[in-house]
């Protein structure tokens, strides 16, 4: 096909078939130049490839559908993971759903108070739901855990130093690692203790006058095993009081209530961190909590009002719409019934027999057809994926061969620079001496060698 029959800009333009997708003329001029620059790059590299206008305007329309198409869409979780981070990790209930339908298409209470006509905080609501909860003081939340620790770290001073055990000097999830990010807030890091034993003495010995907090991570996703100690918070606290340096508890999944009761792992709840004496305990409230991304601190009234005084605090601090769904969330921990309107328990409370109805009412609206088809090609991809590694194994072992033949040819090539050497220097000792140069002329090249064996001694 050649690049002067491709259908121009204006052709596709007016297009009937673009007319009843409603995209604005300037968009679906950009949109109709980068699949002709497509185009044109296929023509470039195949002068033999024919592309109609037909196929053209089929594709723009691909286009557009992808880029109009909602981008989160609901799938059924068959992972058999309740929390999982590519799924969208805890789902929120209908009723919540059906709150937050008003407040994202209206105004809204965010920052006044109706009944005085003052502007108050966004998070004096929440401060209230989680002091009940909790225990603690004084609450505040950002946009998630992680930028959660970071201001919580920069509000202590730049510059100062912070004690953490090397075995929870950890990496949490997307490859994000806590040195990292306590470098980020501007702090110090002083690992103390070894990777399996770490003591009260150690953050001791440790102290400076540079030291503003000691970093606890709770390590939810590994164990340490066998010949270890770990020192709790309980622990810590004294020294912690009698220093006068506030014990940071980064919590993690942060579950409000008793995990046993579930028939799961005990897990420290956030409750447990405030009263074994934490100053400030921080956690996620997409995880065990059941609500949307944000990260929450708790803690100290002083600490945490220092923390929402400092700078990064504003760039940070979570939305009016998430905002929204973290409390009424939090709502539904102060009535018995938490464990049948908050999702993540009701899920995690299924019965056997629970899970089976729910697969079986799946199945009957499911052509079993497709079910086959999709078997057949996940079996296939896995075959596929077999050989793959086969061949990959294979070329592996060719490499690691010719690696080992090089290595040889290399050390043989060596060997004969040296004999050479060695002749070279014969020869020159042959031209100096005639008479050696004659008896030479009779031997084998490699008998001539031998002639630079010290035990060599011709008669001349």
């Amino acid at each position: 096909m050649n690049l002067k029959k491709i259908p121009s800009v204006n052709d596709l333009l007016i297009s009937k078939k673009f007319s009843k997708k409603n995209i604005r003329r300037e968009l679906l001029k950009n949109i109709i130049n980068k699949e002709l620059d497509l185009v044109r790059k296929i023509l470039k590299n195949d002068d033999s490839a024919n592309i109609s206008k037909a196929e053209i305007e089929s594709n723009i329309l691909l286009r557009i559908d992808s880029l109009t198409n909602s981008y989160l869409k609901k799938i059924i979780n068959g992972s058999g993971v309740i929390l999982h981070t590519n799924l969208g990790r805890a789902p929120l209930s209908k009723a919540i759903s059906k709150n937050i339908y008003d407040v994202i298409s209206n105004y809204s209470d965010l920052e006044i108070d109706i009944t005085t006509k003052t502007r108050n905080s966004r998070l004096d609501n929440i401060s209230q739901l989680l002091n009940l909860i909790t225990g603690a003081e004084k609450a505040t939340v950002f946009n998630n855990n992680a930028l959660a620790l970071i201001v919580t770290l920069a509000s202590l001073g730049k510059g100062k130093e912070i004690l953490v055990s090397r075995s929870e000097s950890i990496e949490i999830g997307g490859g994000f690692r806590i040195p990292e990010i306590i470098k980020l807030s501007g702090l110090k890091i002083v690992d103390i203790g070894t990777t399996n034993k770490t003591y009260v003495r150690d953050y001791e010995e440790n102290i400076t006058k540079n030291t503003v907090g000691f970093l606890k991570v709770h390590k939810s996703n590994y164990k340490i095993k066998g010949f270890t100690n770990e020192i709790s918070i309980k622990e810590l606290s004294e020294l912690s009081k009698q220093k006068n340096i506030p014990i940071i508890h980064d919590l993690g999944s942060g579950t409000l209530v008793n995990t046993e009761k579930f028939n799961l792992p005990y897990e420290p709840t956030v409750g447990d961190s405030v009263n074994d004496g934490a100053d400030i305990t921080l956690f996620s409230s997409d995880k065990l909590l059941g609500g949307p991304q944000s990260g929450i601190v708790i803690g100290k009234k002083n600490l945490i009002e220092k923390i929402n005084s400092y700078p990064l605090s504003r760039a940070a601090r979570i939305d009016k719409l998430n905002l929204s769904i973290l409390n009424d969330s939090l709502i539904n921990y102060l009535k018995n019934d938490y464990h049948e309107t908050i999702p993540v328990w009701n899920l995690i409370n299924l019965t056997q027999d629970s899970l089976k109805k729910r697969a079986n009412d799946i199945l009957s609206h499911t052509n079993p057809q497709d079910i086959v088809e999709a078997i057949d090609k996940k079996q296939k991809n896995e075959k596929n994926e077999e050989t793959l590694d086969e061949l990959k194994q294979m070329v592996s072992t060719l490499i690691n061969e010719n690696k080992d033949q090089k290595r040889q040819n290399e050390l043989n090539m060596e060997k004969l620079t040296k004999q050479n050497e060695e002749l070279k220097d014969m020869m020159v000792d042959m031209q100096n001496n005639p008479r050696l140069l004659m008896i030479c002329n009779n031997l084998h090249p490699l008998d001539q060698l031998n002639l630079r064996d010290p035990r060599f001694k011709p008669v001349l």
